[in-house]
């Protein structure tokens, strides 16, 4: 039996290959499906002025009230505050 500490190695990489496996890859086969990356990016608006905030209604650059880019863009700025 070792008297030194225990240390962390490896815990990085292992840490990192769990969250690709387990989340981005799902994420890229679910938007893969049905023109997803399309669907995501115009609901997003990534390439457009607008998008949709969380009531799904349409957003745009020059009317929006957002409090982090464009997120909690409603007037309430949380969803769970809004009636």
């Amino acid at each position: 039996m070792s008297n030194h500490a225990y240390h962390n190695k490896g815990f990085g990489v292992a840490f990192i290959w769990i969250m690709l496996l387990f989340i981005g890859l799902p994420a890229i086969m679910i938007l893969s499906i049905d023109d997803g990356f399309y669907k995501f990016g115009q609901m997003r608006g990534v390439t457009s002025d607008c998008w949709q905030n969380s009531k799904h209604e349409r957003v745009c650059r020059e009317d929006n009230s957002c409090k982090f880019l464009r997120n909690f863009c409603i007037e309430e700025v949380y969803r769970w505050k809004a009636k």
